[in-house]
């Protein structure tokens, strides 16, 4: 309607209240476009599943329907030619039975065997598919046949003629004695049985047969009409399964293309974004989220990925600088332990040939000596009263002390040149850190060596107590398991003197023992200050130190590590506590597998924590 305001020329002014109409077009695809992509696609794939479901299961309720309906015929067609059949079967061979009686006559046996075929045989069965197809025709199933009339025309027209000609058979039959006939009865009798063979009662029999032959060949008919109907069921479910398939791969086509316009553009966006981050390597561009769908979210994901990978760059770029200064100090350790091996073993070999001169000598000046004392306790039996100048120069020296020092002395300088060959054989050993190949190690030797060459250090009142079991010499680095056991033991003998050992004396235990067929351990164990508790996992990292800068490299544990556990294939564990000490405990193979036998590998990111137990420390 239309209003006017009262003096006032405006126009009227309309106000339609009625709401716009949409159309059903419309609405729909406001709908869809309301819908996320997801639900698009679940949207899509729900009709072309529900077209192909729902043409598939048309298909096979109606193919069903029609096939259970052609089954049925098919089953009553079967039924009913097994009647006929048998009824057919058993008329001709009754007839044919009693036409075999007339030669039979004159041969009891044989005659008696036929006798019993039609009357306990054939006869039964005559009047038993007969009364089954007089039921049968009764039936729904057959009502529905082409040929109804066929089948109650022959029962009405032979109603009665199997039964009356088995019992006149049977009556006739009954009256020839075979077992007492003479040559003149058994001609008569022959003569009966063809009269009844001839009879219009037998004629009349013999037409049931011919009837059936026309009644078989309808029901036949009837048989491959049912399997034509039931091919054609078969056929129409196929077609229509075929078609709801093809119609729903038609529409899923249709949805893809259009889901498919919806996802791309954006995508593409997403892509040409990916591609010059790729090419630029610019990890701090990202893309601007304008949605709140799918897209939007795979595009926050994507600035949230770009995050991630600049901050695991600029990490991995951090772990390969420490990667690097590792291997840096890990190379400069190895030239010190060259340079320290090789300046050794000269060293070792310079003091080597003078002690050896040295040693050499002493046995030959030591008997020189017994002689020469010899000869003077000689020259004093002798001459017991000698010139007063040698008796002046004898009391001057105290000849007497010089005979009782002298050996002394002499084999002081023995047990002296002796000891410093076994340094010198110990530095040799110790020198010995670029073995190329495995060889036996006695590990016994190893660890007196080097406790030989730290005697400096314990000689400061440390008691070092050895427990040696019964292990075999092991396959290994001589040089490389010498600097295990000095890294070790110089670990043990700094925390002894970070302890205070008032309360007791510092102790060093080492024990070996076989751990089983293929292994052996050596466990060293002190009683100094402990690793504390934060410490305890790092105690195997490279370059991880408690000392003061400039006193220790990190280095020794971790190369230790590496030398046990991946030259050595064995293992390097140890238990510690604050305050009580710690022991390490050193397992390693007695023989190395063949693949094993290699140089040193650099060192790994992984390395074994040390175990939180208490320590045991066996010093009894």
């Amino acid at each position: 309607m239309s209003l006017q305001t009262n003096g006032s020329d405006l126009p009227p002014v309309s106000h339609n209240t009625t709401a716009p109409k949409v159309s059903r077009k419309e609405w729909l695809s406001a709908i869809v476009n309301g819908l996320s992509i997801g639900n698009k696609i679940k949207l899509g794939y729900a009709l072309a599943l529900g077209v192909g479901i729902f043409g598939t299961t048309v298909g096979l309720v109606l193919s069903d329907r029609y096939q259970q309906q052609a089954l049925e015929k098919q089953e009553n067609a079967f039924r009913e030619l097994n009647i006929l059949y048998r009824l057919q079967t058993s008329i001709l061979q009754t007839r044919t039975h009693q036409q075999q009686l007339i030669p039979l006559v004159g041969n009891p046996e044989l005659y008696q065997e036929e006798y019993s075929h039609i009357i306990h045989v054939h006869g039964p069965e005559i009047k038993q598919v007969w009364s089954q197809l007089q039921i049968y025709t009764t039936t729904s199933n057959y009502i529905g046949k082409n040929h109804t009339e066929h089948i109650p025309q022959l029962l009405k027209t032979y109603d009665g003629v199997p039964n009356t000609y088995l019992q006149e058979l049977d009556t006739l039959l009954q009256q020839i004695d075979v077992s007492s006939l003479t040559p003149e009865k058994i001609v008569i009798a022959q003569q009966q049985l063809l009269k009844f063979t001839n009879s219009e009662l037998a004629l009349k029999f013999d037409g049931i047969s011919d009837e059936l032959v026309t009644i078989i060949n309808a029901s036949y008919e009837d048989l491959k009409a049912a399997t034509t109907e039931f091919n054609a069921a078969e056929k129409m479910r196929f077609q229509i399964i075929l078609g709801s398939i093809l119609l729903s791969v038609a529409i899923a086509v249709l949805l893809a293309v259009l889901t498919s316009r919806t996802i791309t553009r954006p995508v593409q966006a997403l892509t040409n974004m990916a591609q010059r981050v790729t090419k630029e390597s610019n990890f701090d561009l990202q893309i601007p989220v304008t949605a709140n769908d799918e897209i939007g979210i795979l595009s926050d994901s994507f600035n949230q990925v770009l995050q991630k990978v600049k901050s695991l760059l600029e990490e991995q770029k951090a772990a390969a600088l420490r990667q690097q200064q590792l291997q840096e100090a890990q190379l400069v350790q190895s030239e010190k332990m060259s340079s320290l091996g090789r300046m050794v073993a000269g060293v070792a070999h310079e003091i080597n040939n003078p002690v050896n001169f040295i040693y050499g000598n002493l046995e030959p000046a030591m008997n020189h000596v017994d002689d020469l004392l010899e000869l003077l306790r000689i020259y004093a039996q002798e001459i017991p009263h000698p010139p007063l100048a040698v008796q002046d120069y004898a009391h001057e020296i105290d000849v007497e002390f010089v005979a009782e020092d002298l050996p002394k002395v002499l084999q002081s300088m023995k047990f002296g040149a002796d000891r410093v060959r076994q340094i010198v054989l110990s530095l040799k050993n110790f020198s010995r850190l670029e073995e190329a190949q495995a060889h036996t190690v006695n590990l016994h030797e190893c660890i007196d060596s080097t406790l030989l060459i730290l005697n400096n250090r314990l000689k400061k009142g440390i008691t070092v107590e050895r427990h040696y079991g019964d292990i075999p010499e092991i396959e290994g680095f001589a040089g490389s398991l010498y600097q295990v056991f000095m890294n070790i033991l110089n670990n043990a003998l700094d925390a002894l003197d970070e302890k205070d050992n008032t309360q007791e004396p510092p102790k060093i235990a080492i024990a070996t023992e076989r751990q089983n067929n293929n292994s052996v351990v050596v466990r060293i164990t002190d009683n100094g200050s402990g690793i504390p508790l934060e410490h305890q996992a790092k105690i195997f990292e490279t370059f991880f130190t408690t000392k003061p800068r400039g006193v220790g490299t990190g280095m020794g544990l971790s190369i230790s590590y590496q030398i046990v556990v991946e030259k050595h294939r064995g293992q390097l564990t140890c238990q510690s506590e604050v305050g009580s000490g710690t022991e390490f405990m050193i397992y390693l193979p007695i023989r190395l597998q063949p693949a094993e036998v290699s140089s040193l590998k650099s060192s790994s990111s992984i390395y074994p924590s040390c175990e939180l137990s208490p320590v045991r420390i066996n010093f009894g």
